[in-house]
């Protein structure tokens, strides 16, 4: 059973004040079978205390610098929409490895009052998340994802973003990450998005075995335009 926040009440006055619809988190299709079989979408952390596989995306595809949360207990979200910087870098480097397809699951905006859930303004992994803004679970710090303006230290100066015309579910930056600790219970998994009819129909054909009908075809998902 999940625990909540003692402020839960203050979440949900936000969230239905900013039209937050759902969370967002991105993974390789291949890893759908072990999210369904287990009934759960599970931090690295978990995956290795149950001895499950399952294939991470960082292993096969090496980055230069940290783009996750170095705390293996927790899961990375985005708000509305998905860290469109990170997937587009991920579907860049993967377009000509056929084994590779893409889905996105919209998880229902709970989690964002779940007891140990944490939020992060930029990147979690950067040191401006860590240092500048700090990683914390109460209200005001979901509220300074939202922020009119923000000035983000990086390694190449002061990185300004303005909201100007961004509708109010989305965060100011779109490397701003949720951090889901543990687990997600598919119960909360509202869709399973796909990127084209192709991907959805060799997904289903995959897991026949299981109940697909959350599967759905949404390709703005997977584009670089939060809309």
């Amino acid at each position: 059973m999940l625990q909540f926040k003692n402020t839960a009440e203050q979440f949900k006055e936000f969230i239905k004040t900013q039209g937050i619809e759902c969370l967002i988190h991105f993974t390789p299709t291949k890893n759908l079978y072990s999210i369904l079989e287990n009934k759960n979408l599970m931090s690295r952390a978990k995956l290795e205390s149950l001895d499950i596989e399952q294939f991470d995306i960082l292993d096969y595809v090496k980055f230069t610098d940290e783009v996750r949360y170095d705390d293996k207990n927790y899961i990375n979200l985005s708000i509305s929409f998905p860290n469109t910087f990170l997937f587009s870098k991920f579907q860049a480097r993967t377009k000509d490895d056929l084994t590779i397809t893409w889905c996105v699951l919209k998880i229902n905006p709970i989690y964002l009052y779940v007891q140990e859930t944490l939020f992060a303004v930029t990147n979690a992994a950067s040191n401006s998340a860590k240092r500048q803004f700090g990683i914390s679970g109460d209200i005001e710090k979901l509220k300074m994802l939202f922020s009119n303006e923000l000035h983000i230290n990086t390694f190449n100066g002061v990185r300004t973003l303005n909201r100007q015309n961004l509708h109010s579910k989305f965060p100011t930056d779109v490397q701003a990450e949720v951090l889901v600790k543990d687990g997600i219970s598919i119960d909360y998994i509202d869709e399973i998005c796909f990127a084209t009819d192709e991907d959805l129909a060799e997904a289903k054909a995959a897991m026949f075995n299981f109940d697909t009908s959350k599967f759905v075809v949404n390709s703005s998902l997977f584009t670089s335009n939060r809309s």
